[in-house]
């Protein structure tokens, strides 16, 4: 773990531990403690050599990865490269349930998103971060770099930066409908839990009731259901970006 966190600090790449077999930051400031000072990786991986391994993306790493999760999410790939042109050859991890792609931050923000490309495929920009290889999955798998990919990160075709960086417009009731009645199978539970959240609180719905709403909906209408302590985590990190932005928009 300290060699491969001091090769990507050696690159660039800011990071910064996170608890063995977790995502859940091993540190008091978390994402923000991220560095590339050697001094500061080699003291954290010797007091825990087991912490995985965590690259904040963004400016701070000028790059950003897109999380192409499962089988769906693939499919759902091939249809934007079918339409627009094929995503090019760069820096790829293998993941537990899928893959990182990693590009080059443009001089444009990229903000962190769920399903705004398409269900199931995220990204995570400024303020974001995911685990490197050979990072442990909560379920035990390794994080690996794919031999299949380039080893230098590529520019992201401007189909897809447009898509990160196109305005939000308004989603039409209809759909909401059909994704409160319709639920959502694997590969796209994170993201539908995630859009609903978002709906609700930037309507001012309380956090509390939001959470208590979506556990519902989670155990009724996602196949599987979702555990708890995940509906937990993407609740909390809406919320936390709603207040975010509320605060910004106050001035």
């Amino acid at each position: 773990m300290i060699r491969a966190a001091v090769t990507l600090a050696c690159k660039g790449i800011a990071v910064f531990p996170c608890r063995p077999r977790d995502k859940r930051p091993a540190t008091a400031n978390g994402l923000k403690d991220a560095t590339t000072d050697l001094k500061t990786i080699r003291h954290w991986w010797r007091h825990e050599p087991q912490f995985n391994i965590a690259i904040a993306t963004g400016a701070v790493s000028k790059v950003f990865a897109v999380d192409i999760d499962g089988l769906d999410a693939e499919i759902e790939l091939r249809k934007l490269e079918a339409q627009h042109s094929a995503l090019p050859p760069t820096v790829e991890a293998i993941t537990a349930r899928g893959r990182h792609l990693y590009f080059q931050m443009p001089e444009t923000p990229i903000a962190n998103s769920a399903g705004k490309i398409a269900p199931g495929i995220d990204v995570r920009g400024d303020g974001g971060y995911v685990l490197a290889p050979p990072s442990v999955h909560p379920s035990g798998r390794l994080y690996s770099w794919s031999v299949d990919s380039s080893n230098s990160f590529s520019t992201a075709p401007q189909w897809l930066l447009d898509k990160l960086t196109a305005s939000a417009t308004t989603t039409p009731a209809t759909e909401w409908r059909q994704l409160v009645v319709n639920g959502a199978d694997e590969g796209t539970r994170d993201c539908s839990l995630a859009r609903l959240a978002g709906h609700l609180l930037r309507r001012r719905i309380d956090p509390v009731v939001v959470f208590e709403l979506l556990k519902s909906w989670t155990a009724t209408h996602c196949r599987p259901p979702l555990p708890v302590a995940d509906i937990e985590r993407v609740c909390a990190s809406i919320a936390a970006r709603e207040l975010k932005r509320r605060q910004h928009d106050a001035g």
